[in-house]
């Protein structure tokens, strides 16, 4: 397995995964948990990410040779993937975009909680909302790569073409200007 600073490379197992087995079974292991936790994330429904991620690995397996780790790392290439199924699903069902759907959903999973409960998440959620929005596209990205789907900073980064101690001082930078919003 090749490696780089102790990390795997994906982009040459990418290549070995064309013809090798094993190869396509260990991006398929990695892999998997990542773009189903984003989609769950994106969707909100459990049913849909299933169908979602079941097409993006079909569309990965049939254009595995079209990756070129040139133009990008392999996370990001199958990142992009994963938008369009999710793009090209609601497009052929006539429903809003992913975005708009995320609007109206909580960003925590509803428990059993009593009215005045449930109407203080509504508004902390709305209030979490609103301090992301105010954050650049990049640093809301980092944000929810790592809160939502659980990413490390290594997998960030190489997703967002750019080095783990650059993500980590955008994380931080991040969640102090989110405490300062929340906070005011």
């Amino acid at each position: 397995m090749p490696a780089k600073n102790n990390t795997v490379d994906w982009g040459h197992v990418a290549h070995q995964a064309v013809t090798d087995e094993q190869s396509f079974t260990m991006l398929y292991e990695h892999f998997f948990p990542r773009v189903y936790q984003y989609l769950v994330s994106k969707t909100h429904d459990h049913n849909l990410a299933d169908e979602i991620v079941s097409r993006t690995f079909f569309k990965m397996y049939d254009h595995l040779s079209d990756y070129n780790p040139t133009k990008g790392a392999f996370s990001t290439w199958l990142f992009r993937i994963a938008q369009n199924e999710l793009a090209s699903y609601y497009r052929q069902n006539n429903y809003r975009t992913a975005e708009e759907l995320s609007d109206d959903m909580p960003l925590t999973v509803p428990h059993w909680e009593e009215p005045e409960e449930i109407a203080l998440t509504r508004e902390r959620n709305d209030e979490l909302k609103a301090a992301l929005g105010k954050l650049s596209r990049r640093d809301r990205h980092i944000v929810e790569m790592t809160y939502w789907l659980g990413m490390k900073s290594e997998d960030i980064a190489e997703a967002l073409d750019m080095r783990p101690n650059s993500v980590r001082v955008v994380l931080k930078r991040s969640r102090e200007t989110l405490k300062k919003f929340l906070t005011s």
